[in-house]
């Protein structure tokens, strides 16, 4: 288990709230109301897609299944819900990451804030549809490591990735959180392992670090030796407390429409 920050701490005025130790997974709550509201939402969409065009509604869950377009209508809800804000304002203290309920109450949020709770919402909705082939079969992991613009500068970043054998065979699937719009059920994003580096990857259950846990990406050490300076210098923040080399994505940074992603169009 690899710990996510030394410390949570809020500063209110001329005092100090710390929270304590946390773990990754410790941001992941699948059973907390922003969740569960989230999943609501998320089905209110689906039906909402039925009522508007069931012709295409069934054709698309009979291609690629009900689950995965499930996932889509929950990302789409953190996109649409939750608006960007940046931490410091707020929390007076860099990079503050909130648990699923704070995001859900305040409707606000950065990239590792929106992260956390989508991928709670995801498995939320993953629990209860155990026994389902699709979502049985489909991986999901919340990330935190680095987004690499098309000049090659390096931002950290927080982003979810997923695969499903029932779409674009199984391969990597960018689930870019920061959105201002949302993604049509008729498109998904490849990831280019060179544009995201995911450093940590996590479940709800368990948290892994790609250098020691490529092969579960499907990388290998070459990938690894390539970005070395970069995992490194991000596990030195998140488990010893060091500041980032770089700065974190926001505002004026990330990727309004993942204009570097390869869509995959289903219909």
């Amino acid at each position: 288990m690899y710990i996510a920050r030394r410390k949570r701490i809020v500063k209110l005025h001329d005092s100090e709230i710390d929270f304590g130790d946390f773990y990754l997974t410790d941001f992941m709550c699948p059973k907390c109301y922003g969740a569960e509201c989230v999943m609501w939402e998320g089905w209110d969409r689906l039906s909402e897609l039925y009522k508007r065009d069931p012709e295409t509604y069934v054709s698309l869950m009979r291609q690629i299944g009900h689950y995965n377009m499930y996932v889509k209508e929950l990302w789409n809800v953190v996109n649409l819900k939750i608006g960007y804000r940046e931490d410091d304002p707020v929390f007076q203290t860099p990079d503050y990451w909130m648990i699923p309920n704070e995001t859900w109450k305040q409707l606000k949020g950065d990239c590792e804030d929106t992260t956390f709770l989508l991928l709670s919402a995801v498995y939320r909705v993953k629990r209860g549809w155990a026994g389902d082939e699709v979502a049985d079969e489909a991986i999901e992991y919340g990330c935190i490591g680095y987004y690499i613009d098309y000049l090659g500068n390096a931002y950290g970043h927080g982003f979810m990735i997923r695969k499903s054998c029932k779409i674009a065979n199984g391969k990597w699937l960018w689930v870019e959180t920061t959105l201002d719009e949302e993604v049509p059920q008729s498109i998904w994003y490849l990831v280019d392992f060179d544009s995201l580096i995911p450093v940590y990857f996590f479940t709800d259950r368990e948290c892994f670090r790609v250098d020691k846990d490529y092969g579960k990406l499907g990388l290998d050490e070459s990938y690894v030796n390539k970005y070395r300076d970069l995992i490194d210098a991000m596990v030195d923040y998140v488990e010893f407390g060091k500041r980032l080399k770089v700065k974190w994505m926001h505002k004026h940074r990330r990727p309004a429409r993942i204009p570097s992603a390869k869509a995959i169009y289903l219909i």
